[in-house]
């Protein structure tokens, strides 16, 4: 049975770069994943109303003058 050690080089200044594609790519397959659904094409409309139902109430009143 023979054994081997692999070695990888990183470029000076790349240490982070892997990393942050990694996490990167982790926080979007959720997001892929839930827009693959027949579950977003049901809650996607539902959740433009109550965005729309929201901002006519009179809190969405103020909160949208406390955003400007």
């Amino acid at each position: 049975m023979e054994t081997t050690m692999t070695t990888t080089t990183f470029q000076p200044g790349t240490d982070n770069h892997a990393s942050n594609d990694v996490l990167h790519a982790l926080a979007e397959f959720p997001v892929a994943w839930f827009e693959a659904t027949p579950a977003y094409l049901v809650l996607g409309p539902i959740a433009a109303f109550l965005r729309e139902w929201a901002a006519a109430t009179p809190a969405g009143f103020v909160l949208s003058l406390l955003k400007r």
